[in-house]
C-alpha cells in the first residue's frame, strides 16, 4: 500500500510534463503513459472522501497518498496481524479435514415434508459421522478358471434326463445326425473345471442359462446369436427387445419340446407374447378380435419379435400392407379413395380386439364423427344423420374403403 502512494504521488507530480512530451520520449510511450496515470488518477479519485474531490484533483491525490504513506497504529497493525494468522490457520485446517460424505445425509425426497427435512438435516449435522466405509462388492460368480473341452458322453452321468430331453427337440435331433453340431459344450462352455469340482450349478464357470445365472442377458443373447444371427434375426440388433434386456432364454426353450415351432416356452405362442404384453391378452378375450385363440393367426404373423425396419415390429413396410396380407380386397386402387383408409387402417380399427363390430374403435356414426361434422342437409340436398336410433352412415355410404363406380363419390356404390 505504502509503495502504491508513492507511484501515485510520483506519477501524478509528473502528469503534466508527460502531457507536454519530452523528446526523448516516443508517441507510443507517451499514450501509454499517459493512459496509466489517468487511470491510477481516476481510481485514486473515486477513492478520495467526497470533500477532497471538489478540490484540485492532484492536490488531492497527493495529500491522499501522503494519508497511506503514514504508518498504520500499533494496535491496528497487532489486529491485523491476529486477524491474519486466523484465516491462515482456517486454510490450514480446511486442506486437511476430509469432505463429509452425502450418503449419510437425509435426503428431501426421503422427508415426508419440508419442516421435516430441515429437522432431520439440523440433528444430522450435530451428530458424529458414524458411517461406515461401503464394503466391496462380492463378485456375483467365479470368474471361469483355465477349463477346457472334455468327452461329451461325460455330461451324461450326470445329466441323463436332460440329454434324453433335449435329443427329443429339432436342435436334439440334428446332434444326433451331425455329431459335435449341438454338443453341450457348445453352449455351456468348457466343462473340465465343472467336472473336476463334482458339479453343480454354475460351478466351474460354466453357463446355465436360467435366471439365476448372473451373467447378463447380453451375454446370454451372444451365445444363441452365434447360429442364429440370420432371416428373422438380421435386426436383432437395436430392437426393442434387444435394447429392454430381454433374453433368448424369456421366450424360448432349448432343452425340452414345449411347443410345436420355433421352440417356444409355450405351446400356444400368443402365450409366449402374453407374459409380457398383458393388455393384448385381455383384447383378445373381446367380442371383436384377431383369430389368435381359435388358432388361425398368431402374433407372429404380423410381428417379428426378432427386429423390424418399420414401426411396432411389423413384417412389412406399413400397417396397411400387414392388413393387405388378409384383407387384399380393401388395397384398391379404387377410382375415389377414402382418404383415412388408404391413409392407415389403425385410424377406424383396432386389430387387438374391441367390443364394437369389425374390431372398430367406436360405435357408429360416433366413429364417423371424429371427421365428418354433425349435417342435416348439405348443398346437394343429401340429407345425412339426425340422431335417430338405428341409424348409421353405412346405411348409405357402403363403400367406405372406396369406390369404383362413376356414380361412387360419396362412397354409395
Amino acid at each position: 500500500m505504502k509503495k502504491l502512494g508513492r507511484l501515485v504521488i510520483e506519477v501524478a507530480s509528473s502528469k503534466v510534463s508527460v502531457y507536454e512530451g519530452p523528446e526523448r520520449l516516443s508517441r507510443l510511450s507517451r499514450k501509454i503513459v499517459f493512459a496509466t496515470a489517468s487511470a491510477l488518477l481516476l481510481c485514486a479519485t473515486f477513492a478520495l472522501p467526497q470533500t477532497a474531490k471538489a478540490e484540485d484533483p492532484v492536490a488531492a491525490l497527493t495529500s491522499f497518498a501522503q494519508q497511506i504513506d503514514t504508518p498504520a497504529p500499533q494496535a491496528e497493525r497487532k489486529a491485523d496481524q491476529q486477524a491474519f494468522a486466523a484465516l491462515k490457520d482456517f486454510a490450514q485446517r480446511l486442506g486437511t479435514a476430509p469432505a463429509q460424505s452425502t450418503a449419510t445425509l437425509p435426503k428431501l425426497t426421503d422427508a415426508g415434508s419440508l419442516i421435516e427435512f430441515l429437522q432431520q438435516k439440523g440433528s444430522s449435522s450435530t451428530a458424529p459421522d458414524k458411517a461406515k466405509a461401503p464394503a466391496a462388492a462380492k463378485p456375483k460368480y467365479k470368474a471361469a478358471p483355465e477349463a477346457t473341452f472334455v468327452d461329451s458322453k461325460v455330461c451324461s452321468t450326470c445329466h441323463a434326463p436332460l440329454v434324453a430331453e433335449f435329443q427329443k427337440t429339432l436342435m436334439g435331433r440334428i446332434g444326433m445326425t451331425q455329431k459335435g453340431k449341438f454338443d453341450c459344450q457348445n453352449c455351456h462352455g468348457p466343462g473340465s473345471a465343472h467336472v473336476k469340482a463334482g458339479g453343480g450349478r454354475g460351478v466351474g464357470g460354466m453357463l446355465s442359462f436360467g435366471e439365476t445365472d448372473p451373467r447378463t442377458a447380453e451375454e446370454k443373447n451372444a451365445i444363441c446369436i452365434g447360429c442364429h444371427q440370420k432371416g428373422d434375426r438380421i435386426n436383432w440388433r437395436g430392437s426393442t427387445h434387444e435394447t429392454r434386456g430381454l433374453a433368448c432364454t424369456n421366450c424360448h426353450t432349448v432343452m425340452k419340446q414345449v411347443s410345436h415351432k420355433f421352440n417356444l416356452k409355450t405351446s400356444f405362442e400368443a402365450d409366449t407374447c402374453f407374459q409380457c404384453h398383458k393388455d393384448r391378452r385381455a383384447q383378445m378375450f373381446r367380442s371383436s378380435h384377431m383369430p389368435l385363440r381359435e388358432g388361425k393367426v398368431t402374433c407372429s404373423d404380423c410381428h417379428n419379435p426378432h427386429g423390424s425396419f418399420t414401426e411396432s415390429l411389423l413384417r412389412e413396410d406399413s400397417i396397411n400392407d400387414t392388413c393387405y396380407k388378409c384383407h387384399a380386397e380393401k388395397r384398391g386402387p379404387f377410382l375415389f379413395e377414402h382418404a383415412p383408409v388408404r391413409e392407415n387402417c389403425d385410424a377406424c380399427h383396432d386389430p387387438h380386439g374391441t367390443l364394437n363390430e369389425y374390431s372398430l374403435k367406436l360405435q357408429r356414426p360416433a366413429l364417423c364423427f371424429e371427421c365428418h361434422n354433425l349435417m342435416t342437409v348439405n348443398q346437394y340436398g343429401l340429407h345425412h344423420y339426425e340422431g335417430g336410433a338405428g341409424q348409421s352412415c353405412q346405411n348409405c355410404h357402403t363403400q367406405v374403403h372406396g369406390s369404383n363406380s362413376p356414380g361412387g363419390s360419396i362412397f354409395g356404390r
